[in-house]
């Protein structure tokens, strides 16, 4: 059985790292979400942010969740890397042109100016992005949290620079966006996945990987699937439905509720490979190594979402007047953060256990719910119906992910109190 994990161990090493990358990674998000928001304007930037919801979303199918089992595979056996690292390029080669041919299609109902921003980031953000993905899950794999930072921030510098550059050149147009953002995610993606597979040595054919990955790894594919439709199929819609410019408001207001997530997630993501070893002995193992993230997430939740709705007016003043209506939807979504990150912690836990068929299926649920509240009430109510929507998903999947572990938690312990008692004392307490 594993060791208790005491909070110091957790903010230190890898975990440590992990933060100290996404610092520098919701600085360097900081500075390129202003500079292209700003640039942009409100309804350029809700253009490019539908487009991206689209290609997001689909992106998520892509490989077939092999990554994760690659994961989840080495946590468990480190030797398999090499051959789990061969299938998971396979499927995502093999799985991109569908999945392109799909978003293509799906944009060209949207209008021709919709296809011009699409095309360059389907090119990044499924052929490419994937790629970059694994490159991290590689080293997350083998603990190597540091070399998982540095990917972080390499790739948050690059994305800066570009943005930079694109103002230096006066670029204002979406489309032409799209594919400044399209050339630097194909970079990144083609330099760590290089010193991903240089830093393991030649890769092998393990065919039965190839063969059964899908199977684990498709639960994985949903539920990254459907935690994108979720948090931005509304941004879509509203790009889809002409509102431009609540599009980007809102957009504005999200991307800042999930780089003041970025803390969380970091610590959440360095304590995937204890959640996958721990998981092997049962809920009550799992729960001594989230009990004390646990309290920081909610301090720190609570905390950041009181800072945001008090900072939410001065969202204009740094965006732009055709941001108005952004500090409105920061101010309502501020609560996201901590429900976010208690969803986050206990569906990383399920995932550990083997329950991540329960979670993916849940977040599906959540997805579908969210796609059909918009599409009915966006177009009588607006912006307001997307942000009811994040909302509910957020409360909901909150208080879920906690239920589904709760409930595992404590009939395990039941069963183990019931392991411990004499066959008299079971007669007695009628066990």
């Amino acid at each position: 059985m594993m060791k208790h994990f005491p909070l110091k161990a957790i903010l230190t090493s890898g975990a440590s790292r992990m933060l100290g990358s996404y610092v520098f990674g919701f600085a360097t998000q900081g500075v390129y979400f202003v500079v292209i928001a700003k640039t942009l304007g409100a309804a350029e930037f809700g253009l490019f942010a539908g487009a991206m919801a689209l290609v997001s979303a689909l992106s998520s199918m892509v490989g077939a969740g092999a990554g994760n089992v690659l994961v989840l595979v080495t946590a468990r056996k480190p030797q398999a890397i090499k051959g789990q690292l061969f299938t998971a390029v396979v499927y995502i080669f093999a799985t991109a042109l569908p999945f392109s041919a799909l978003a293509l299609a799906i944009a060209s109902a949207a209008g021709p100016g919709f296809v011009t921003v699409i095309v360059p980031l389907i090119i990044s953000e499924i052929f490419t992005l994937r790629l970059f993905d694994l490159a991290q899950q590689v080293f997350q794999a083998r603990d190597q949290l540091g070399r998982t930072a540095i990917c972080g921030i390499f790739a948050g510098a690059i994305r800066v620079a570009t943005a930079l550059a694109f103002v230096f050149v006066q670029g204002t147009s979406a489309a032409f966006w799209a594919q400044w953002y399209a050339a630097t995610t194909i970079f990144t993606a083609i330099v760590t996945l290089t010193w991903a597979i240089n830093s393991i040595g030649k890769l092998t054919v393990d065919r039965e990987s190839l063969r059964s990955t899908w199977k684990t790894g498709i639960f994985f594919s949903l539920g990254m699937a459907s935690r994108t439709l979720y948090m931005d199929a509304d941004k879509y819609i509203l790009s889809s439905y002409g509102m431009l410019s609540a599009a980007g408001s809102f957009s504005a207001a999200s991307k800042i509720i999930t780089m003041a997530s970025a803390p969380i997630q970091a610590l959440v993501y360095s304590l995937n490979t204890k959640f996958f070893r721990a998981g092997a002995d049962g809920s009550t193992v799992v729960w001594l190594v989230i009990r004390k993230p646990l309290l920081l997430i909610a301090c720190y939740g609570v905390a950041v979402g009181i800072l945001l709705s008090a900072c939410s007016p001065l969202v204009p003043i740094i965006l732009g007047a055709s941001y108005y209506e952004a500090s409105k939807y920061l101010w309502m979504l501020s609560p996201i953060v901590v429900l976010n990150g208690i969803h986050y912690l206990f569906g990383d836990a399920l995932m550990g256990l083997g329950r991540q068929a329960s979670r993916s299926l849940v977040q599906f649920g959540a997805a579908c719910i969210a796609i059909i509240f918009n599409v009915i009430f966006i177009p009588v109510i607006g912006a307001g119906a997307a942000v009811i929507s994040a909302l509910g998903c957020s409360a909901g999947l909150a208080l879920i992910m906690f239920t589904i572990f709760a409930r595992g938690y404590f009939a395990e312990k039941r069963l183990r109190a019931r392991h411990r008692l004499t066959p008299r004392e079971r007669v007695a307490t009628h066990v």
